[in-house]
């Protein structure tokens, strides 16, 4: 059985500022964290700075040029029994809005193959890639809220021995008044503060449930030729929660 990033999490690990997240270092054996890096896809990234490309958990599961390493672990973090673990590990902590996850995995399909009106719950493992940002600091997405569809978002970063860049981890912010509009690309800095940044480092893993107060964004990394690539794995239902 493949190890997943969850694996090792406990509801001792559950922060609750600024709101209910997890953060885990050696998520995974260092070994199979080695191997993923080694053998990370080649997704074309954009020629663009500090844009994001995106390979999907049905592309890695599927493509016959994705080495196995890379198959393994896509379908074991898209299968239906990550979402019931998430939803377990925060526990009293998972949100009231978000639904009962159903037991059933015939419930439970795959973002970008399936449809929501055959399976309620849509999951999706995909790596994706931030290209170099070499000419000044840039993020490609700063302090934001997930589609409201979302019911738990989970970085995996995937940081290269030889990348010197410096920044580029997830902050977390808290409002420092409630916009007028929450379904903005980001929200403006007086709007917010920043609480915690966890690191982009190799092999570390940070969680949390969709909250409308859950507001995370790219850390700005400073000029680097290094791309930032992580896995990003969720699970969708069709229709906004909030």
């Amino acid at each position: 059985m493949t190890p997943t990033i969850f694996d090792k999490l406990q509801p001792s690990d559950i922060r609750s500022d600024p709101f209910p997240h997890a953060v885990l270092q050696d998520a995974l054996p260092s070994d199979l964290c080695a191997a993923l890096i080694a053998n990370r896809p080649d997704s074309r990234p954009s020629k663009r700075p500090a844009t994001r490309t995106v390979m999907p958990a049905w592309m890695l599961r599927d493509l016959d040029f994705v080495d196995p390493v890379w198959r393994d672990f896509a379908r074991a973090h898209s299968d239906a029994s990550i979402a019931r673990r998430v939803r377990d590990l925060f526990g009293p902590f998972w949100p009231d809005h978000l639904p009962a996850l159903p037991e059933d995995d015939a419930a439970y399909g795959l973002h970008g193959k399936n449809g929501h009106d055959t399976h309620p719950v849509l999951c999706d493992a995909r790596l994706e890639t931030i290209s170099p940002n070499p000419d000044e600091t840039a993020s490609h997405r700063r302090q934001h809220l997930d589609n409201g569809n979302r019911l738990y978002s989970a970085l995996f970063y995937l940081r290269a021995p030889e990348d010197d860049s410096a920044d580029g981890g997830l902050t977390l912010f808290r409002f420092r008044r409630t916009p007028e509009q929450l379904d903005v690309f980001e929200f403006d800095d007086r709007d917010v503060e920043a609480v915690v940044t966890v690191p982009y480092a190799a092999n570390t893993l940070v969680v949390f449930p969709n909250r409308p107060d859950a507001i995370h964004g790219a850390q700005p990394r400073r000029p680097t030729r290094h791309d930032r690539a992580y896995v990003f794995v969720t699970a969708e239902v069709e229709k906004p929660l909030f």
